[in-house]
């Protein structure tokens, strides 16, 4: 059994918050660009971001609502959309 419980559909991208994968460390002060190279490099390190990355994606294909907030929420959105989609599918 995990140590947390977590709601994946509520998504804090807050730096500093030790229980979201997709917030960076409290010290961070990229922008949205530096985000997604944090975040690309994240999703290549962590499991726990490629899955709540598909769930956030599988809850978008079913229509339900994905609560994200935080500095980076636009950049994370704008991932979310294209997550699992080709390249001709998310232009």
């Amino acid at each position: 059994m995990g140590k947390y419980v977590f709601n994946a559909y509520c998504i804090d991208t807050t730096p500093g918050n030790p229980l979201s994968p997709f917030s960076p460390a409290s010290d961070w002060l990229g922008n949205d660009d530096a985000y997604l190279g944090w975040l690309w490099k994240q999703f290549q390190a962590n499991p726990a971001v490629r899955q709540r990355l598909a769930i956030a994606a599988r809850a978008r294909d079913r229509g339900d609502i994905i609560t994200v907030t935080g500095h980076y929420r636009k950049p994370l959105l704008d991932e979310i959309a294209k997550f699992g989609k080709t390249k001709t599918e998310s232009q």
